[in-house]
């Protein structure tokens, strides 16, 4: 299943789950109106009657059943909304709800560092933003979770207890099965979920309030002989509401389960598929079962996103009905068909500060801790395979390649580098540093000297030092780096924000040009940076007709993106794009090279991002066949498909090769 598939699936499930919400708001109503009628067939002249004179009679109204409709509509959306409004700021206002603790990029806790370098991989591996890592201090069990609205608010977080049992391998494997949710598209739809139950199990909160205030004799009745009538009258109210809601959070932690349970056995097969290494997942699995606390959350805040965690956190009391996940052997047996039934045995609690890193207990293979500079700078790369299938394919996937691709890279980046992006301060001259040109020592000078202008002195000094240490960079290895910045890069406060992004553009235009990389870095770094404070984006055009002009300057601008001249290779090219998009390539023209510049495109691909996923995935099959025509590109014209693609909110994978 590719990633435009899972997203499509997902925006399914969302739509039933609305389905399911609207009949069980329409219980509620419907429960809501036999109770008054119920309790108004006990007060005749508006005062309470216990006797058996008359049974009690059910008389339609509907202006009763318009105020009791009004009422749960009201209560129950906005009891929903306020529950969306907490977890709107995207996944790190989940994380910290549950008291998670966000992972200090510069931390020296061995374990820590063990994590974030795993989530690293995955993250270059599959093309997303590095997400933030949390950790629940205080969770002793084995559980993690993934929470965000787009990839580029995601976070993964896990409990101490997954940090402290689990081995590398096993720890991967928990890690790829939180990456499939944030690739499947699974992360918005358990938000939605977690606001839905809310809703309405608020009905049954108010109810239990108006009891509880009832026994501490905060509510009282009135003087007179009307007392006891209205005591009895709020008693039966509130008992009537109290139970409505309660049979309503019931069907809907019925819906809750059901909608969980079904998607984990697709999570774990796609770390499977991902790492190759099911011992991994299954070795976490085992644990849970084998450790006398499991995966068992203890916080009861955890409670309200029970369907967001790697297993099951919380007892099902009603047996296997609210359980959010399948059993621990069916996922087991899952992964490992021949698994003979045996759990994890406990053993003494491993040191991880005296374990080797490359026993497989820290960082990734071959990962350096030292920076090594070759005697001679690396010769110019050759040109990239490049099938347009294939990379669109490849598109949110999990795959092994992209997995050993990310380990080799993250282990040759220079060690000066990868400490830069732990921190906000020496991220921002990283970036400055990755846009300066050594080629020309003027341009150079004069880049330093807008950077001490429109940033800092400080800035200034230590891009011109990080400047010398990526000398010997991969060029392949340039987005990458930025994705592993993101992290440090989203703890800017809005003025520095403001600051950086002034400063990026002075020096991406310094020159009065633009390259695709300087594009391509521009593009896709302040795009995920917005999305990350604002990650709710809408959607304005569902058809291709009114974006044909706009596809026709991307496709224009990447048939001559190669800056080759050659104006037989570039119509080629061209229109080996358009036939992709059959139902406006008559509306379809290669735009004049004066008129289709990488500033059109910037216009051009904002507008393309408020369109529906099945555009997006169009566009990006098209762009790729007109990058790929000739079954090969450069690393700037892959850097520039790899932006588009960050642009649209779809993840591309590092190029192999």
């Amino acid at each position: 299943m590719d990633f435009f598939e899972a997203q499509d699936r997902a925006k399914r499930r969302t739509n039933r789950l609305v389905v399911l919400f609207v009949f069980a708001v329409l219980g509620t109503i419907a429960a809501s109106y036999l109770a008054a009628c119920l309790i108004l067939s006990f007060t005749p002249d508006n005062e309470l009657r216990f006797s058996n004179e008359a049974p009690p009679t059910f008389v339609w109204d509907p202006q009763l059943f318009g105020i009791l409709a009004a009422a749960v509509v009201t209560v129950v959306g906005l009891a929903s909304l306020y529950k969306w409004s907490q977890m709107r700021h995207g996944g790190s206002a989940v994380a910290e709800l549950v008291g998670g603790r966000r992972v200090d990029l510069r931390t020296t806790d061995l374990r820590e560092r063990r994590l974030l370098n795993v989530v690293e991989e995955m993250a270059i591996a599959s093309g997303v933003p590095v997400p933030a890592v949390y950790v629940l201090e205080n969770e002793p069990g084995l559980n993690a979770f993934a929470a965000g609205l787009t990839t580029s608010d995601a976070v993964v977080a896990v409990t101490r207890g997954t940090l402290d049992k689990l081995t590398r391998d096993e720890l991967q494997g928990v890690i790829a099965h939180e990456f499939s949710h944030i690739l499947n598209g699974d992360m918005r739809l358990n938000v939605k979920l977690t606001a839905i139950v809310f809703g309405i199990l608020v009905i049954g909160l108010i109810g239990r309030g108006i009891l509880q205030s009832l026994g501490r004799g905060r509510i009282r009745g009135g003087g007179g002989k009307n007392k006891g009538g209205g005591l009895a009258l709020i008693l039966a109210a509130g008992l009537a509401m109290m139970i409505i809601g309660y049979i309503g959070y019931f069907f809907g932690r019925l819906i809750q389960a059901a909608v969980s349970r079904q998607r984990e056995f697709l999570a774990d097969a796609s770390a499977v598929q991902f790492t190759r290494n099911p011992t991994g997942i299954s070795g976490a699995l085992k644990k849970i079962g084998g450790y006398a606390l499991g995966s068992t959350m203890l916080d009861r805040r955890a409670a309200e996103i029970g369907h967001f965690f790697f297993a099951q956190g919380f007892r099902s009391n009603f047996g296997g009905l609210w359980a959010t996940h399948p059993p621990l052997p069916e996922r087991i047996r899952a992964v490992e068909p021949r698994w003979d039934g045996q759990l994890f045995e406990p053993p003494e609690l491993v040191d991880v500060e005296k374990e080797s890193f490359s026993s497989g207990a820290g960082f990734a293979p071959g990962a350096v801790t030292r920076e090594v500079v070759p005697e001679d700078p690396p010769a110019p790369p050759p040109r990239i395979p490049f099938q347009a299938a294939a990379v669109v394919a490849g598109i949110g996937a999990l795959t092994e390649e992209h997995f050993r691709n990310a380990q080799a890279l993250l282990g040759a980046l220079p060690a000066a580098a990868r400490d830069a992006t732990r921190d906000a301060a020496t991220a921002v001259p990283l970036v400055y540093a990755l846009l300066s040109d050594s080629a020309k020592p003027a341009a150079l000078d004069r880049q330093f000297a807008l950077i001490a202008q429109h940033s800092s002195d400080a800035d200034a000094s230590s891009a011109r030092e990080l400047h010398h240490s990526l000398a010997t960079l991969d060029p392949a290895a340039r987005l990458p780096l930025l994705q592993i910045a993101l992290p440090a890069l989203r703890q800017l406060d809005a003025a520095a924000l403001d600051r950086f992004a002034t400063t990026l553009d002075e020096l991406v235009h310094a020159d009065g040009s633009v390259t695709p990389f300087e594009f391509a870095l521009q593009k896709m770094l302040l795009h995920q940076l917005a999305l990350a404070q604002k990650p709710n984006a809408a959607v304005h055009f569902h058809s291709f007709a009114p974006l044909a002009g706009d596809l026709a300057i991307i496709l224009s601008v990447l048939a001559r993106a190669d800056g080759s001249g050659d104006a037989g290779r570039v119509t080629r090219a061209f229109a080996h794009g358009v036939a992709q998009l059959p139902l406006i390539a008559g509306q379809l023209a290669l735009q004049p090279a004066a008129t289709c510049t990488l500033e059109q495109l910037d216009s051009a691909l904002d507008r393309l991002t408020a369109s529906s996923l099945p555009i997006k995935q169009r566009a990006l099959t098209a762009a790729a066949h007109v990058v790929g025509a000739d079954g090969t590109v450069t690393v700037e014209e892959g850097e520039l498909y790899r932006a588009i693609a960050a642009t649209l909110d779809c993840p591309a994978p590092q190029l192999a090769g």
